[in-house]
């Protein structure tokens, strides 16, 4: 497999705080030959005016007649990619300068890799400074939907953001979900169902943590219900049962640090259903202390006070565990 044209995506909407940073990690690559498309959602900052000003012939910068909502405009950084391969980053999120390499050749290992996913690291105001990590591999990992269950679910637990996710543009055959927290796996699930996937080792991009996932209208609906919908929904052949329960009782209702989130911005009848759904998709969960223990602890604890010890537990404590994570290298354009 030869010269595949890879075209990064970034779906933006008032990104100008964070999206000057984010376009000089993807422009520092050591891979230079990709496109670098740009959909900006009407944003009503200075996105537009920065995404210009950085001025290379490989961005391609489209903005919307209106405001098309996330998942939509996911879609249209897809449709406007020209490339066999497509890369997503948002717009406050930075990349390690090996990351399309890697993801490049990751492709080029077969014809048959639809997914190249990846771990990744949180910061917060320090880049350098993890305070949350998904789970680390020393070497590639490929996976295909055949393979142990817990490999599987590997590649599920890296869905969850967007950045960083390689798509082969032939094998798309769905379009971006519009709900909530499954917008990215919605395209990917299916794709993976019926090719391989890749995860890199390392940790080819930073997340910002920022406001994105702290909007109260976001718990409106169940994040788990929509994780569910998705699992059901692509595996509901017979021969895919066992992986269907496997997924619900080992992903999907086995959230519990997710209360958290949805206590402290979804608010406390959110929290409550979300735990009613832990029972209802996962009885057993009722006799688990460590399922208990994250109850009662964020029942009992006050919003303002979750929220401050959170906080705290991420950048004095969680971080220390972090301290030996491979940071992203960013180099110099």
């Amino acid at each position: 497999m030869i010269n595949e044209k890879i075209s990064v995506c970034i779906p933006v909407y008032n990104g100008a705080a964070t999206i000057k940073q984010t376009i000089e990690s993807v422009l520092s690559q050591t891979m230079t030959d990709f496109e670098l498309v740009v959909v900006d959602n009407v944003s009503t900052d200075k996105t537009v005016d920065i995404v210009k000003f950085a001025n290379d012939e490989r961005i391609k910068l489209y903005v919307n007649d209106k405001n098309i909502g996330a998942a939509k405009n996911l879609e249209v950084c897809k449709n406007k990619a020209k490339g066999e391969i497509i890369y997503y980053v948002c717009a406050d999120d930075v990349l390690d300068r090996e990351a399309l390499k890697n993801t490049y050749e990751a492709f080029q290992i077969s014809d048959d890799i639809g997914v190249v996913a990846r771990p990744y690291y949180w910061f917060d105001e320090d880049i350098s400074k993890a305070v949350r990590a998904k789970k680390q591999f020393k070497e590639n990992q490929i996976v295909s939907i055949n393979d142990n269950y817990e490999k599987v679910t590997d590649v599920f637990r890296l869905l969850d953001q967007v950045s960083g996710i390689g798509l082969r543009k032939k094998y798309i055959c769905t379009s971006f979900s519009t709900e909530y927290f499954v917008e990215m796996a919605s395209v990917v699930v299916p794709v993976f169902k019926k090719t391989k996937a890749v995860i890199l080792k390392g940790n080819p991009v930073a997340v910002r943590i920022g406001d994105g996932t702290r909007i109260p209208s976001l718990y409106v609906d169940s994040p788990m219900l929509a994780w569910n919908k998705l699992v059901t929904n692509t595996f509901c052949e017979e021969k895919f049962t066992g992986l269907r329960k496997y997924l619900i009782n080992n992903f999907v209702a086995n959230n519990f640090i997710g209360l958290i989130q949805i206590k402290n911005f979804g608010g406390f009848k959110s929290f409550i259903r979300e735990v009613y759904y832990l029972i209802k998709l996962k009885w057993l969960n009722i006799i688990s202390l460590r399922f208990w223990f994250f109850f009662l602890g964020i029942l009992i604890v006050p919003r303002f006070l979750l929220r401050k010890m959170a906080v705290v537990y991420k950048n004095n404590i969680n971080s220390r565990f972090l301290k030996d994570i491979v940071i992203i290298d960013r180099g110099k354009r």
